[in-house]
């Protein structure tokens, strides 16, 4: 007799997949490699193979760039056209829908995302940005008249300008690339900037495939759109310190956050910081059950394989009902099976790199040396030795001072804790240095939203509704990060101010 096959089997084959691709850089307006024509090998994680390569910028390559975006904020006039702005912002939103299909294949061979996620927040919902933001745009009051008063030099007319603040350089992680790559730039070209987008080392080709279309399907101006991709991962450290770039926008680890801050400091540079996050889920006693709790929790997770940094990692369960709660969500993350992306049945595929997966297995294994309990899970999947693949993985008993229950795991790996009353879950939810998001789960509308009200955080889901658009701002509290992406709070972080006054 056979075992029966895996759910989920990786891939058969472990040659490299082909998708179309861009593998140049975008500097100045033309797609061009780098220095010396280097490269570097980008990998699919989910067979570990070398699927092909990128260029691997140079310091002089990201020099070529600042002027580059220097010399088009300066010179040219896409910071005062608006009519041109919302033009190429509607053509970039074309583009991207033409070649989502392409798109979507260049997600799944270099971020390991699954097919299902490329339909909705890894492909399909990005795309949207650059058509919100056009509409926005057509429709923003960029003067604002404050009317007339006595002033110390006699009567005048005051009014406010508001004036984009120059060249952005956007530093972006590998999770949700689409995602964040277009969250970055898309305001930022909105608000008349221009922009250096410096990608992930580890998922070149969706930042360059962004490129591509600029350069080929649009009207953007040479220069108002660069992007550099480097197998050094310090690379972009010069735009965190030159002077010609007016503002820092960073998506990425707290640790990283804080340098770059300290790095801008010198300069007074602008940052906009979108950093970890260890966001709670309350489960209130009175939920009828724990369906959808159990549904967002495992699904929630395998959509980016845990590497999302808005994911509510911590799950409150009131003491009462905590044994019944860990044993329904346990069942629900019990039957996701990761597997080959590609594969249309796949929910959960792998994570990012080898030292991705270490860092998870390690978590793993201290918190289970602090005394925590593996409820499902815990390891690497069974026939799945070729991959950077995890487990989904609960663990239970744990307490909110265990390494797990404080510090940001970015994988498959969610821990329940219990709690007294609404006053501890309250506690416990916000004794963390993060700040980014939660949910919380009750019967009593009104009770629930008493409870999301005092957590301090950037965002709240309420019995499972989802906040994520396009017109939504996302960002965090305390060490979550400074500022806010998308909607039109993420329009004005690129803006400056401009009061003026002449007598009447």
């Amino acid at each position: 007799m056979t075992d029966p096959a895996p759910e989920n089997p990786a891939p058969e084959d472990p040659a490299p997949k082909d998708p179309a691709r861009e593998e140049r850089l975008l500097i100045g307006g033309e797609l061009r490699p780098a220095e010396g024509d280097a490269v570097y090998d980008n990998v699919d994680p989910a067979t570990e193979a070398v699927i092909g390569t990128a260029a691997d910028a140079s310091p002089a390559d990201v020099e070529a760039a600042i002027v580059a975006a220097r010399t088009a904020f300066d010179g040219g006039d896409w910071s005062t056209n608006v009519d041109l702005r919302v033009e190429c912002l509607r053509q970039l939103h074309a583009a991207l829908l033409d070649h989502a299909d392409e798109l979507t294949e260049i997600t799944i061979a270099e971020v390991g995302a699954p097919r299902s996620a490329c339909a909705t927040v890894q492909v399909a919902a990005p795309t949207e940005i650059p058509a919100w933001y056009a509409d926005e745009l057509a429709r923003y009051v960029w003067t604002t008249d404050l009317g007339g008063r006595d002033t110390l030099g006699g009567p005048a007319r005051r009014w406010i300008e508001r004036e984009p603040i120059g060249v952005v350089a956007a530093i972006t992680p590998w999770n949700v690339p689409n995602q964040i790559n277009l969250a970055k730039i898309v305001p930022a070209l909105a608000a008349g900037c221009t922009t250096i987008l410096k990608p992930a080392p580890d998922t070149p080709w969706t930042g360059l495939t962004i490129a591509h279309l600029v350069a080929e399907h649009t009207d953007i101006p040479p220069g108002v759109v660069n992007v550099v991709t480097a197998a050094d991962r310090t690379i972009g450290e010069h735009l965190t310190t030159d002077p010609r770039v007016d503002m820092i926008s960073f998506t990425g680890s707290t640790p990283v956050g804080r340098r770059i801050m300290e790095a801008a400091s010198a300069n007074l540079t602008r940052v906009f910081l979108e950093l970890g996050g260890k966001s709670a889920s309350i489960v209130l006693d009175d939920v009828d059950d724990f369906g959808m709790v159990a549904a967002t929790a495992a699904f929630g997770t395998a959509s980016v394989c845990g590497q999302g940094c808005a994911l509510t990692t911590r799950i409150l369960l009131p003491r009462s009902r905590y044994d019944e709660g860990v044993a329904a969500i346990g069942e629900m993350m019990a039957m996701v099976t990761p597997g080959d992306p590609a594969a249309d049945d796949t929910m959960m595929g792998p994570l990012i790199n080898a030292t991705q997966l270490a860092r998870v297995e390690d978590y793993v294994r201290r918190g289970v040396e602090q005394g925590a309990r593996v409820v499902c899970g815990g390891g690497r999947p069974a026939g799945l030795d070729r991959g950077f693949f995890h487990e989904m993985t609960l663990l239970a008993d744990v307490t909110n001072d265990m390494d797990v229950a404080r510090e940001e795991i970015f994988g498959p790996v969610l821990v329940a804790i219990p709690y007294d009353d609404d006053a501890d879950a309250v506690r416990i939810a916000n004794d963390s240095i993060f700040g980014l998001s939660g949910a919380v789960f009750s019967a009593d509308r009104d009770r629930a939203h008493a409870v999301g009200r005092r957590i301090r955080t950037g965002t709240m889901s309420i019995n499972g509704g989802v906040w994520y658009a396009p017109d939504v701002p996302f960002g965090g509290y305390k060490q979550s990060g400074i500022g806010r992406e998308m909607g039109s709070a993420g329009l004005e972080e690129h803006l400056e101010i401009k009061a003026y006054a002449e007598p009447v």
